[in-house]
């Protein structure tokens, strides 16, 4: 009984922090439909503003690390981060206000990223500031005995606060005028803007409130650990945020403390009777959102709402006109070009050393991640946020397969492709019932649990140490090699392989119903589309590529481990496929090299170029350049096609026709009749063309 206590006290004042990071992103979800998945991130940079005015500005008015000191740089600090969410909303979130809403919600992780890249930039730059001892003074001293629990300063300062601030958001969206106009946008924005309600009033408050919480969860939970770093808000308190969140509700205020709480003594009560199972309240709570989802989507206190129909991401990049795309110069100019490049890959590495080679293979791995992503984003708009964690799968599947049950690697390698199309199908079935933002959530705390629990087990990642995988040898090609040139080849092989797969893929009767499934899914039902059937397929062969994709990175890294997994990485390759231009398979490794080629290769050893080129590039592509480096190549391959096809009209280069043998009859071409366009009831020829094409099956 002692030990249960103990547990709900510890529990309370941890869930009391994830509560309010959680109400948090009630309150900017409840007033703008946007999930801001970088609220953790401004939790990190409000906390290490506070230390910095607390200990380190010179401007500051009383003593460093007195009590009045850290009133006024709680208040700046505010002040700061609410300065920010004014910027973010209006320059970036108001022009995204009618995009789909997983559009917003990527949106929201380049921000992050860019937010975690700054946090770097400003207080972690070298290694004596990276080692540098942080703590945020308390505002609450003294030591008090519960039973067997002795609260600290900081446990009191969060019992205290957080209560408080509850009370007082709950009196004030109750009692007064502008809280009443807050909930009343929230339920109808178009009748609150009939009422007289400014919408933007509304959505600006509601970003500013939101990311004042987050910093004000960062700084509170800094003072009660005693130490401030990277890792105090990372991925693991967004995750413990949402579910707290789904728990209560996603449009509760009341809800989001009472699932923070839940969460918190859940946390501590399974932590504590599982002493030695590490991550097992991490696969917990991945089970216990699954559950309440699909159960009770609108949570303990929220209202039920309707998910979006129409899911693709971003417009498509825009295709070569008819008479360009019919010429011989569009295939020719595509060939020419694909063969150029993978020329050039290769004499790059006959003539580098095995660094490079190494940077080229993870290059290759992460393009086949972001084909695999292409096809279930891109192509069936079914968003995961968790695909690095199938990666894994794959690789931890091929090192027990290969290395500790003696299967030969050639068998190995479609065996592990079978277990990512299963594991990946476990992960979609909830995509029968969950979609969308909910959805995204699902594969966020999937990828978090593999990374804590199931990779971390002695049965499948082998504990701390991880798993070894033997490396095959195929006569004189050693994959082995110190050179790194024979496994580079490999990974490009696989590379183009899954290309070649997902092209294919595209132009079948299964690509067709993956853009039905994308561009409406009522309509695409109504056309008599297999749902269902869309789904599991869109997830099986993604889940197959990407855990294809972990025999690789197995075979790169020689030694598997939990700690090559982590779920920051997952949110970083749905960056990278929209930077490279979701939608296009050229994208995959255009994004590829972009994020993690340039930087490797020209040695960008700063810490902080990854997250904010990320983020920035990200947050570009989305709101101004739509469809990423690939819609850039498009358009010069329909200069260079155009302006060969011109040539070819005017007669200043030979014909392409000329090289088959064939002459053309141009007077038979320019004689021949348009075909006659059938007017009859309204062209019934052209709707069933039209609905033949959106209903293949």
């Amino acid at each position: 009984m002692s030990s249960l206590f103990s547990y709900i006290v510890l529990g309370s004042t941890r869930g009391l922090i994830y509560g309010i990071l959680a109400l948090g992103l009630v309150l900017t979800y409840k007033g703008t439909r946007v999930l801001n998945l970088a609220q953790p991130f401004f939790g990190l940079l409000g906390a290490f503003v506070c230390w910095w005015l607390t200990a380190e500005a010179g401007f500051m008015p009383f003593a460093a690390g007195s009590r009045p000191r850290m009133f006024v740089a709680l208040v700046v600090t505010l002040a700061v981060v609410g300065a920010q969410a004014v910027g973010l909303e209006r320059f970036l979130f108001r022009t995204l206000r009618r995009a789909p809403r997983l559009v917003t919600l990527v949106a929201t992780l380049a921000i992050g990223q860019a937010v975690l890249g700054l946090v770097v930039v400003l207080f972690v730059r070298g290694q004596g500031q990276a080692e540098k001892l942080r703590v945020i003074p308390l505002l609450v001293h003294g030591v008090v005995q519960l039973g067997h629990v002795n609260l600290t300063g900081g446990d009191l300062q969060i019992l205290a606060l957080v209560p408080l601030v509850g009370i007082e958001l709950a009196l004030f969206f109750r009692l007064s005028r502008f809280g009443v106009a807050i909930r009343a946008a929230a339920e109808n924005a178009d009748s609150a803007r009939l009422l007289g309600i400014s919408v933007d009033k509304v959505a600006t408050f509601s970003w500013v409130l939101g990311l004042m919480l987050a910093a004000l969860a960062g700084i509170l939970l800094a003072s009660e650990q005693g130490t401030l770093a990277l890792s105090t808000l990372s991925t693991g308190f967004l995750v413990r945020a949402l579910a707290a969140a789904l728990i209560g509700g996603l449009t509760s205020l009341p809800g989001a403390l009472v699932g923070g709480l839940v969460v918190g003594i859940s946390e501590a009560t399974i932590s504590g009777t599982f002493r030695g199972t590490v991550g097992a309240a991490d696969a917990v709570f991945f089970v216990a959102v699954v559950a309440m989802l699909i159960f009770r989507p609108q949570g303990i206190f929220g209202q039920r709402e309707d998910t979006e129909d129409k899911v693709a991401f971003v417009p498509p990049v825009r295709e070569l006109p008819a008479r360009l795309a019919k010429s011989v110069y569009a295939v020719a100019v595509s060939r020419v070009t694909i063969a150029t490049l993978i020329a050039f890959a290769l004499v790059v590495s006959l003539v580098t050393g095995s660094a490079t080679n190494s940077t080229l293979t993870l290059v290759c791995v992460g393009a086949i991640v972001g084909v695999s992503l292409t096809v279930l984003m891109g192509y069936a708009g079914q968003i995961s946020l968790g695909h690095w964690a199938l990666v894994g799968v794959g690789a931890f599947a091929a090192t027990d397969l290969h290395g500790r049950l003696g299967v030969p690697f050639l068998l190995t390698v479609p065996l592990v492709v079978v277990i990512g199309m299963v594991v990946s199908l476990l992960i979609g079935l909830p995509a029968l019932r969950i979609k969308g933002l909910y959805l995204a959530v699902v594969t966020l705390t999937f990828s978090y649990a593999a990374e804590f629990f199931v990779f971390r087990s002695d049965v499948v990642g082998g504990g701390q140490t991880g798993r070894v995988m033997p490396i095959p040898s195929f006569g004189p090609f050693d994959l082995d090699s110190p050179s790194n040139r024979p496994l580079f080849v490999v990974a490009l092989g696989v590379l183009l392989l899954s290309i070649w797969v997902a092209r294919n893929l595209l132009t079948s009767r299964t690509g067709r119903t993956f853009a039905a499934l994308r561009e409406n899914e009522k309509a695409a039902a109504t056309l008599g589309v297999s749902l269902t059937k869309a789904r599991l397929m869109a997830f099986a062969v993604s889940g197959g590529m990407a855990a294809l994709g972990g025999v690789v990175f197995a075979l790169h890294v020689k030694t598997v481990n939990a700690t090559d997994f982590p779920t920051e990485t997952s949110l970083v390759l749905v960056l990278m496929v929209m930077i490279g231009g979701l939608g296009r398979l050229s994208g995959s490794w255009l994004g590829a090299f972009a994020v993690f080629g340039v930087p490797l290769l020209f040695k960008f050893d700063n810490a902080w170029i990854i997250p904010v080129a990320t983020g920035l590039l990200s947050v570009a592509v989305i709101v101004r350049t739509q469809g990423g480096l690939a819609g850039l190549v498009q358009r010069g391959r329909h200069a260079v096609v155009e302006t060969l096809v011109d040539l070819d009209q005017s007669g200043e280069v030979a014909p392409a026709h000329l090289s088959s043998g064939h002459e053309p009859d141009r007077d038979r071409d320019r004689a021949a009749p348009r075909p006659r366009r059938d007017t009859r009831m309204g062209g019934v020829a052209e709707r069933r063309r039209v609905v033949s094409a959106a209903n293949p099956e």
